[in-house]
């Protein structure tokens, strides 16, 4: 396995369904919950928003692409660790889907196998935690 600083995003995303498979379908689900909701509320969303790294219009076009894979892959991206890392944490896709994973890890209930995926999410993608 290659040093921590060395992995890019695909590494990291397949080193995080190896070692918590059981998380993988809920990173699925918060992918899907936020197109959601970026679609429900995209004229507030749109008139608040003030991340100034990220326009709006790029950040719903993440989301779209990802809508586009988790439809086209569906369960076979929570089977495979490869396919789910390539597919979601390779190019610009990343920056969507490491902001999901985070805001998820965030949100689980304090339980000890919640702490322990919650500490891998933060050693991976602590630097993603400013994303909207």
């Amino acid at each position: 396995m290659k040093p921590l600083q060395n992995m890019n995003n695909v590494d990291k995303g397949k080193l995080l369904a190896t070692l918590f498979p059981e998380q993988v379908q809920g990173i699925l689900d918060s992918l899907t919950e936020a197109h959601a909701f970026l679609n429900d509320n995209e004229e507030t969303l749109r008139s608040s928003w003030e991340n100034s790294l990220i326009t709006f219009n790029f950040w719903m076009q993440l989301a779209e692409q990802a809508h586009g894979i988790t439809g086209n892959y569906g369960y076979k991206l929570a089977k495979s660790t490869t396919l789910f890392a390539d597919q979601l944490f390779d190019g610009y896709i990343a920056i969507f889907t490491i902001g999901c994973i985070v805001k998820q890890a965030a949100a689980l209930p304090p339980l000890p196998e919640n702490i322990r995926y919650g500490l891998a999410v933060k050693l991976l993608f602590d630097h993603y935690t400013a994303m909207p």
